[in-house]
């Protein structure tokens, strides 16, 4: 693996001349839910399981059908963690559905969904939810679940209930905040998810049959980036593992890269999928790291199609992106988008993939006051969380986290290659 695949955003270097104003989609002062009826409401508020000043967005996905997914940290107060944005507004923005239902949202029932805080879908129509178990980060309620809903259905189609040795790392520490899905074949015949364990500071795999844990310091927080900074706020956060993405395959015999890193660090890796996968039988693993190449904490990040890797940044309020084909030059790392109230905190980042409701491939992302929030300092009457979007085309277009013009070239033989030999094989 080359040093040029891990250098990366240091977002002040460069700003794109013309930053894009995203489009906001949706946007909340405080969250409520479409219930069922008033007197349900109601009464949650007074037995105080629905307490819209403990409930913090944190997640965003999108299905082709339009359906718009959001996640919520689970705790005391939220009445459901894993919800679709409904077209009723209701006074402090639009109403929240409980996905599947409420059914799936019961006290003390560890097959109810408890915990989400990330969520993933594949090319194949499913929903992969990982839920930690715990309604408290510092209480062991059930079991860690990785559950797996068809979205043609909505049915489940697989619970997967996560071992304590796996999802906990020896001192008995566990948060599994992030899915990544890689997904071979046309029919996902190959799928493998990538959990990160951000207060266990660990990794876990499920290769479809094995589900095993990666431990190592590169999975930990940097005690030099535990102070989070966002505007005039600023709390210290020790989180490990928390932000990955993996690359898209552009040639054929091209590896994948799963890229990572901790909430509190400034240092990015990342290493070949094939040999993650291979861990399980012993064999050893290799990263590529960048020391203190981020400019402040990023939280999410994720790869469009290109292998453009958008990146949200936490101090400088922004987006920047670098096209992983490009040399590690600080002119090839751009800041695409950045506004001090609309990105104080991107915690959720999609690339969505053209439908037939939408032709074009778009970066979705949620943003929220975390730090505020974790202050106790939300205010109600403003605007706290936003889902936004933009099309990848036109953050891109023109800039350098472009495809460069030598790789297109050769990507346009190479297909044209892979075409012909299909002719002939046919």
């Amino acid at each position: 693996m080359l040093l040029y695949h891990l250098v990366l955003v240091t977002c002040l270097s460069l700003v794109s001349s013309e930053l894009s104003k995203l489009d906001t989609v949706y946007e909340w002062n405080y969250i409520d839910f479409a219930w069922d009826s008033p007197p349900e409401r109601e009464k949650a508020v007074k037995n105080e399981s629905y307490d819209f000043t403990r409930i913090l967005p944190v997640d965003v996905d999108v299905y082709r059908d339009g359906r718009v997914f959001v996640t919520m940290i689970g705790m005391h107060g939220v009445p459901a963690t894993l919800g679709i944005v409904t077209d009723v507004k209701g006074p402090s923005g639009p109403l929240i559905k409980p996905y599947p239902d409420w059914s799936w949202f019961k006290e003390n029932d560890c097959d109810s969904i408890r915990n989400v805080h990330r969520i993933a879908i594949d090319k194949c129509d499913r929903l992969w939810v990982l839920d930690t178990g715990s309604r408290e980060v510092d209480k062991s309620d059930c079991p860690a679940q990785l559950l797996t809903f068809d979205l043609r259905t909505d049915k489940l189609i697989q619970r997967l209930k996560i071992p304590n040795h796996i999802a906990r790392n020896k001192q008995g520490d566990t948060l599994l905040v992030t899915p990544i899905v890689e997904t071979n074949g046309e029919k996902c015949e190959d799928t493998i998810v990538y959990m990160a364990d951000q207060l266990g500071e660990g990794l876990v795999i499920w290769n479809g049959v094995r589900i095993y844990r990666l431990d190592s310091p590169i999975f930990q927080h940097e005690p030099s980036a535990q102070r989070i900074t966002v505007g005039n706020h600023s709390i210290d956060y020790s989180g490990g593992i928390a932000a990955m993405a993996i690359s898209p395959r552009l040639f054929h015999e091209e590896p994948r890269l799963l890229y990572f890193h901790a909430l509190a660090s400034y240092t990015i890796y990342a290493t070949n999928s094939q040999i993650l996968k291979r861990s399980t039988f012993g064999d050893t693993i290799r990263f590529t790291g960048a020391e203190n190449i981020l400019s402040s904490q990023a939280v999410a990040q994720a790869f469009s199609s290109n292998g453009t890797l958008f990146v949200g940044m936490t101090r400088e309020m922004s987006i920047c992106c670098w096209n992983r084909y490009r040399s590690p030059k600080l002119k090839n790392i751009i800041t695409i988008a950045q506004d001090n109230e609309t990105l104080q905190y991107t915690s959720g980042l999609k690339i969505i993939q053209p439908s037939e409701r939408n032709p074009e491939e778009e970066l979705w992302l949620l943003t929220n006051k975390f730090v505020e929030f974790q202050l106790g300092k939300l205010d109600v009457d403003r605007v706290n969380f936003r889902v936004l979007k933009k099309s990848v085309r036109e953050l891109v277009d023109g800039t350098r986290c472009d495809l460069p013009p030598g790789t297109r070239m050769a990507l346009e033989q190479h297909n044209s290659l892979i075409e012909s030999r299909l002719i002939v094989t046919n």
